[in-house]
């Protein structure tokens, strides 16, 4: 078959989840929902894919930064692979209704989903538990596997093992600078930023 098929056993499309600049000449700049086909997933560079722009540039695409979607593009209609699955956006009613890190009734797989699918290490959401109503859970994306952490309410604290703060605010902002977690080997993690 020659090199000249190499490319072609994905035959992916990848649409991208966020805008993208490149650093250098071998990776591509991209929009957010743009369409690339995959042209290579190269085996010594895993996070990089080969991409083709419908404009004919090929180029590296960060593979964190596109979702594959399965159809052509004649048949993405208005209902595409999109809508259904990654369709979670910060929630603009319930106790945080507007918060940028609020995303209200998400189910903890979801949250795991929505984490692996858009965010980077560091980004976290706050989700109303499922487990008890009036609680609320974090979901952080971390190195090696994502954290939940539970947050009761407590006579209008808002508690987080032994801590209490008097908002989920002022719990957010603390623990932007102190660790909400430190592993066995000294990891720490922070909430860094919304999931965006």
């Amino acid at each position: 078959l020659g090199e000249g098929h190499k490319g072609h056993r994905h035959g992916e499309t990848v649409q991208a989840l966020y805008h993208f600049s490149s650093g250098n000449v071998e990776e591509l700049n991209f929009n957010k929902d743009e369409l690339m086909g995959v042209l290579e997933k190269p085996e010594n560079d895993p996070e990089w894919w080969k991409c083709r722009k419908e404009n004919g540039q090929v180029g590296l695409v960060p593979k964190n930064y596109v979702t594959v979607v399965q159809k052509t593009h004649r048949e993405l209609g208005n209902s595409g692979p999109l809508s259904s699955n990654y369709d979670f956006k910060p929630s603009m009613d319930g106790k945080f209704g507007g918060k940028p890190w609020y995303y209200g009734k998400l189910t903890r797989h979801q949250a795991e989903m929505v984490l692996n699918q858009m965010g980077v290490d560091g980004d976290f959401l706050i989700r109303d538990s499922e487990s008890t109503p009036n609680d609320f859970s974090i979901s952080l994306k971390a190195v090696y596997k994502n954290k939940h952490f539970k947050v009761q309410l407590n006579d209008g604290f808002y508690c987080i093992g032994q801590r209490k703060f008097s908002s989920m605010e002022d719990l957010v902002e603390h623990y932007k600078k102190a660790p909400i977690f430190t592993s066995e080997h000294g990891d720490k993690l922070y909430l860094i930023k919304a999931l965006t």
